[in-house]
């Protein structure tokens, strides 16, 4: 097995392996798919039995446990693994490991590979189940935390790995090089064959890994979904406190104050104030893809310009009331939705899509998707913006140094005084004890995909258009920028889909719920290149439907009614 950890080497982890097959852990052949193989449950519980440290340059990595389950819930059986790589004491004195799960299927594998991706700053071992219910060895892993462990109330909660610089490294970029080795070496040895094909797929932070592969260890996986990635982390958080400086001095000026003096910044926009806002986007846009039908399909004619006039036309004449919109509320949203500047008008990061998810009834419960991010729940009591919440990130795992002490009561007030002129330096800042910035280690915004395609690499990216986590807008122009430097290749091996009136991920008015690996699967696999992916509404009631189904158009196409048959069946739309 290669074990690198950045140039420096970590050991040959294949001993571990080594180990095994001196032991007798690989018992007599068996029929596996036709194929001469090993006794699956005899070396999966003999595995489980033995030590296996290996001894690295700086800490020790092992096998922790390997068991066999049994087929239950729906889960076939399989050989479960946990691993541990680079045991270490960290700065801040804490023990840090990157952590990995591996389940094997005994009878069932398809001979294929996959790692599932993380979310928000990990420190929770991933671990993607339901891929090995079809077959798959999966794999999952924390990122070299874990945020039982590493959680500091002064130090950012579970973002305190953050001062240790190793830690930021595994979490940038190294765990999921070496979680990829040690995962396929493992495969191989239980086996006795390599995997035939290899995917990875997440979302979020889950897609920035998944952009890392394609970019820095494009060797590692054959076919990758990435979904909303988030590119320009840390440039995503320092954008949650710039709107929330823009809605925190909205809710002084409406009077909107918790009971603590806080300004209350969920209670600037109700949520029948987001559906104003949706009705100004419909009005503006709906029709540009030929149907009014609740989606703006075609979100490249879904411009700033033309959504102007018609939230104009929501503007209050005289007191506010909830058939409105005040001036004040509609001139906060369309300066939050040109992007962060600092105080020379520098653009720090992306202008955002307008898209009618911003709002949404489904005839019980309004759409809290889009306002999670940006505003919180509609609350006099306590300000919940997940923006605000990762303040904490920003201070501690990408500034440099750390900001120190912080935790979840000074968020607000770090996030008021942040400065647009000084603070983002920080997060390209280096010094003796940490070497390398955030921004030049978690940055996947590089065009140059030649290597990736040169191996014969697949690349699938989605992204949510009301996704007010990430911007659309950020993604689709990497992808622009990537396409160009790739001399118009890029349709050979990679397809970008933006999904209309999606959150991040998940959620919102929009055809939400799809999967894209089995079209993958069937493109690196059987050289069938994907074009539209079906997607069904996971909430249909936001359409005031029972169902609906839409094609997911490859950009720049777009879903255009046919003409006839039911607006809410795919089939009668097609890519234009």
């Amino acid at each position: 097995m290669r074990l690198k950890m950045n140039q420096k080497s970590l050991g040959q982890f294949s001993a571990v392996f080594l180990i095994l097959l001196m032991v007798g852990c690989v018992n007599s052949p068996t029929q596996f798919n036709g194929v001469s193989t090993v006794n699956f449950a005899d070396s999966c519980q003999q595995l489980a039995q033995v030590s296996m440290p290996v001894t690295l340059p700086e800490a020790k990595s092992a096998v922790i446990s390997s068991q066999l389950i049994l087929n239950a819930n729906g889960v076939p059986e399989h050989c479960a693994v946990k691993a541990e790589i680079n045991r270490r004491i960290g700065t801040d004195g804490k023990l840090y490991a990157i952590n990995l799960m591996l389940r094997m299927p005994t009878t069932s594998w398809n001979g294929r590979f996959f790692m599932g991706g993380g979310g928000g700053t990990n420190g929770v071992l991933i671990d993607p189940v339901n891929r090995l219910k079809e077959g798959f060895a999966t794999l999952g892993t924390d990122g070299g935390h874990d945020n039982q462990v590493h959680n500091d109330p002064r130090a950012g909660g579970t973002a305190a790995f953050g001062v240790d610089h190793e830690a930021r490294v595994d979490f940038a970029y190294r765990a999921y090089d070496l979680v990829t080795q040690a995962g396929k070496d493992l495969v191989k040895a239980f086996y006795q064959r390599h995997a035939k094909k290899s995917y990875f797929m997440g979302c979020s932070e889950g897609g920035r890994e998944a952009l890392l592969m394609s970019q820095r260890f494009p060797e590692h996986y054959d076919g990758i979904i990435s979904g909303a990635p988030v590119l320009h982390l840390p440039l995503g958080p320092m954008s949650g406190i710039y709107t929330t400086q823009l809605f925190a001095g909205l809710a002084k000026k409406q009077g909107h104050i918790l009971s603590n003096g806080d300004p209350a910044i969920g209670m600037t926009y109700s949520d029948q104030d987001l559906m104003l806002v949706r009705k100004a986007v419909l009005d503006a846009c709906d029709a540009e893809d030929g149907l009014k039908d609740g989606i703006v399909d075609h979100q490249t004619a879904c411009t700033a310009e033309k959504v102007s006039p018609q939230l104009t036309a929501m503007q209050c004449s005289g007191k506010k009331d909830e058939n409105c919109l005040s001036s004040e509320q509609i001139a906060t949203l369309k300066m939050a939705y040109l992007g962060s500047f600092n105080s020379k008008g520098t653009q720090l990061y992306s202008d955002w899509q307008w898209d009618a998810g911003v709002g949404g009834f489904d005839g019980k419960n309004y759409n809290a998707s889009w306002r999670s991010w940006w505003l919180g729940s509609h609350s006099k009591e306590r300000n919940s913006a997940i923006k605000l919440t990762y303040a904490t990130a920003e201070a501690v795992i990408y500034t440099t140094p750390p900001l120190l002490p912080i935790g979840a009561s000074d968020v607000l007030n770090y996030s008021l005084n942040y400065s647009f002129d000084t603070e983002p330096i920080k997060l390209f800042t280096t010094t003796t004890q940490y070497p390398e910035s955030t921004a030049s280690m978690t940055f996947t915004d590089n065009p140059d995909l030649s290597r990736f395609e040169k191996r014969g690499g697949k690349l699938m990216v989605y992204h949510g258009a009301s996704d007010s986590s990430i911007s659309v807008k950020d993604t689709l122009r990497w992808y622009t920028q990537m396409s160009h430097r790739m001399g118009g290749r890029a349709p050979e091996f990679s397809r970008m889909y933006v999904v209309p009136g999606m959150a991040h991920c998940s959620g919102g008015p929009a055809t939400d719920s799809f999967d894209m690996l089995p079209q993958m699967v069937d493109w690196v696999e059987k050289g069938v290149a994907p074009k539209a992916v079906i997607a069904k509404a996971s909430n249909p009631g936001y359409f005031n439907v029972t169902q609906r189904t839409r094609p997911l158009c490859p950009f720049p196409l777009h879903a255009r009614y046919k003409g006839t048959g039911d607006i809410n069946v795919a089939e009668n739309f097609s890519c234009q």
